[in-house]
């Protein structure tokens, strides 16, 4: 999937709420100038389309009503639903793979630890 996305044969969409994790998390191990400087770095690259929080809200919602899931989790579905693609997880959190054992998604889920 690195390889993809680098090669520019395919691109990340994501939400404004999966930027405002992936900066908090990089804020919690690395401060908050170096996790503004990676973001910013990651946005300008061009490999990434961040989607508009608003047109996912009612999906997201729904997912959110229904499963266990976080709300950052849920707008993923929800823009791989928007989108008709699939979702990208980093890795199998337990919560999420609960919830594809009790009920399938709408949308196919992929995680990156399995490439």
């Amino acid at each position: 999937m690195k390889e993809a996305i680098k090669s520019e044969t395919v691109y990340g969409n994501i939400s404004e709420l999966c930027v405002a994790e992936v900066g908090y998390v990089l804020c919690r191990k690395l401060g908050g100038g170096e996790a503004r400087v990676r973001i910013k770095n990651l946005l300008d690259s061009g490999y990434f389309f961040v989607h508009d929080d608003s047109e996912l809200i009612e999906h997201a919602a729904e997912y959110k009503c229904k499963r266990r899931l976080s709300l950052a989790d849920c707008f993923t579905l929800a823009l791989a639903k928007k989108i008709d693609a699939p979702a990208l997880f980093a890795r199998r959190e337990a919560e999420l793979i609960k919830e594809i054992s009790s009920e399938p998604f709408d949308v196919e889920i992929l995680f990156l630890e399995d490439f």
